[in-house]
């Protein structure tokens, strides 16, 4: 049992079956499971042996008193954890997905944050006809938050030997999309380790993809409204309008660039 508290902000224990327990004033949420044999169309080898049930998602987390800030400004709080596996030759990992268009015109957000474990977070962007021009690679770290760009489509990688825990806000309003990656059997490259070696091969049901490149994840305040060395739950209550790029993207177009080197 790992006590999730600190990091998360909230009264939360990592089992030792991989699943939460919801501590004192924090109503428990039946999780969401992707499975193995779910997500196989994904995989780059589609037969690879792993454990049955791959992560879980934890949608709509919070105190019914916090909900009761952040839900009339648009805000969702979930929680994912990723089982440590290697699937043949790649990490566990998330299916992937894009996110819809604002009514403002620009692409949703999101932001992340690790609160347990070591994430890889790969993400790919659509260009105007609907081809890959951009790909990154994000590492993070215990308490590193990192941005899913407007426009960029993401995968999560557990990267670690243990389960990886991490936490999202998001706007609560719409529903992710999920086509692209199931048509072209996932993201734009495949996060594979051969030798001990990490490598980046591009998927083959993709044409023309650039290669991947390394970023490093930023969060300046002044920006994000998250404070460096602090779980993003507590802020997101107490500040919710700091979050309001999650549902008007389109206002603080001029800022995304701040958020990855």
């Amino acid at each position: 049992m790992k006590d999730l508290s600190a990091t998360s902000g909230l009264p939360l224990r990592l089992r030792d079956d991989g699943l939460l327990d919801f501590g004192p004033g924090l109503p428990a949420v039946e999780p969401a499971v992707r499975t193995l044999a779910a997500m196989r169309e994904v995989l780059a080898e589609p037969l690879a042996v792993g454990p049955e049930n791959l992560y879980h998602m934890y949608r709509d987390v919070g105190r019914p008193e916090d909900k009761a800030r952040t839900a009339p400004a648009g805000l969702r709080y979930d929680i994912t954890v990723v089982a440590p596996a290697l699937l043949g030759q790649e990490h566990a990992k998330t299916y992937g997905h894009y996110h819809p268009l604002a009514p403002d015109g620009e692409y949703y957000p999101e932001v992340y944050e690790v609160i347990s474990g070591r994430a890889i977070y790969l993400l790919q962007h659509r260009g105007p006809a609907g081809a890959i021009d951009d790909v990154l690679v994000i590492p993070a770290a215990e308490g590193d938050k990192v941005f899913m760009l407007p426009g960029y489509g993401h995968v999560t990688i557990n990267a670690g030997a243990s389960p990886l825990v991490m936490a999202n806000w998001v706007a609560g309003a719409f529903s992710s999309e999920y086509g692209d990656y199931r048509e072209r059997h996932g993201a734009s490259h495949y996060e594979q380790v051969r030798a001990g070696e990490q490598r980046w091969p591009a998927n083959p049901h993709y044409s023309g993809v650039p290669a991947a490149r390394l970023c490093r994840p930023l969060c300046p305040e002044q920006t994000t409204g998250l404070r460096a060395g602090r779980p993003m739950y507590p802020d997101g209550v107490a500040h919710p309008e700091r979050l309001a790029y999650l549902m008007e993207p389109r206002r603080f177009a001029g800022n995304w660039t701040d958020l990855v080197a």
